[in-house]
């Protein structure tokens, strides 16, 4: 995240160097008070979750079962794109509505170690890896912001903040590995079963569900524009979407499984009572999402309404 926030700033520094640099005119009579702008650009999310699920079990010949499991998503760069209207009540301030729509792949990785030791027998036994799985964020955040512009002629400087509404939708599907023991005439086995896990509750045929939210939050921004004329501009902006954070549960897929390490364990069934003795336990599956992002966008301003 730190790398995706030094980006961010170092194009804001860009937008106020470039308009810095070229000289102000101010252009009378004035520009028109309406203005419609389409732009396109990439969002860097800030969505960075994790579970994390452990537990030390024995049975019978089995001395000691140590197993864990850690989830951690991985937020891609995504598209971001959408539309603006703003009115101008003077030359340097308006009312602005905002529309975007935001979309980035967010796949995760489940990190898995299991260590156990049979009675009688001193050897440590291990099996550890990973597991990747998939996930997605898409927002359409719908703003109302007062804007701020300054300079005039061939450049404009914008600063503009306000209130959001997000519409968010967040999906994952991943896995956890849960160890198990089964007795088959005079020998006890072991191995884990790799069970599938998605937010929000699915089925394993249905894996493209989403896990819709309403949310308020804010943002703020700041660029600037290079007029072409009088009624069209060339506007270039950094943007951060501030949304509180969630936290959401992961469903089990429960069905049978094969073991995931060895061929001994065939159709074991992950049921109810399984998904009970994990809440007795105290076991919980949530993870913390944080649907923040910035913007980086470019796109192109329309003015109408006559001049002042």
């Amino acid at each position: 995240m730190k790398k995706q926030v030094i980006i961010a700033l170092a194009f804001s520094l860009g937008l106020s160097g470039a308009a810095a640099a070229q000289p102000i005119l101010r252009d009378a009579p004035g520009k028109p008070p309406f203005e419609f702008g389409l732009f396109g650009g990439l969002s860097l999310s800030q969505i960075k979750g994790a579970t994390n699920y452990q537990d030390q079990w024995n049975y019978n010949s089995l001395r000691s079962v140590s197993e864990q499991t850690a989830i951690a998503t991985n937020a891609k760069t995504g598209f971001a794109g959408g539309g603006s209207v703003a009115y101008y009540f003077s030359s340097n301030f308006g009312l602005q509505a905002l529309f975007s729509y935001v979309k980035a792949d967010i796949p995760n990785t489940a990190v898995y170690n299991f260590g156990w030791t049979w009675a009688g027998d001193t050897t440590l036994y291990k099996q550890t890896g990973n597991w990747p799985g998939t996930g997605s964020f898409s927002s359409m955040p719908f703003s109302l912001n007062v804007v701020g512009k300054f300079g005039g002629g061939a450049f404009d400087v914008l600063f503009s903040a306000g209130a959001t509404l997000f519409m968010n939708t967040f999906e994952q599907n991943s896995f956890f590995g849960y160890g198990i023991t089964t007795i088959q005439g005079d020998h006890q086995y072991f191995d884990a079963l790799k069970v599938g896990l998605q937010i929000p509750r699915g089925s394993v045929k249905r894996d493209a569900l989403h896990l819709r939210t309403l949310e308020i939050g804010a943002n703020f921004g700041a660029g600037f524009t290079y007029n072409i004329s009088d009624i069209i501009g060339i506007r270039a902006e950094a943007r951060y979407y501030f949304c509180p954070e969630q936290v959401v549960s992961w469903n089990f897929l429960l069905g049978s499984y094969d073991g995931a390490f060895f061929s001994d364990i065939k159709n074991e069934p992950f049921s109810d009572a399984d998904v009970e003795l994990l809440q007795d336990l105290g076991k919980k599956f949530e993870m913390t999402v944080n649907p923040s992002f910035i913007q980086l966008s470019l796109g192109l301003v329309f003015r109408f309404g006559g001049h002042r």
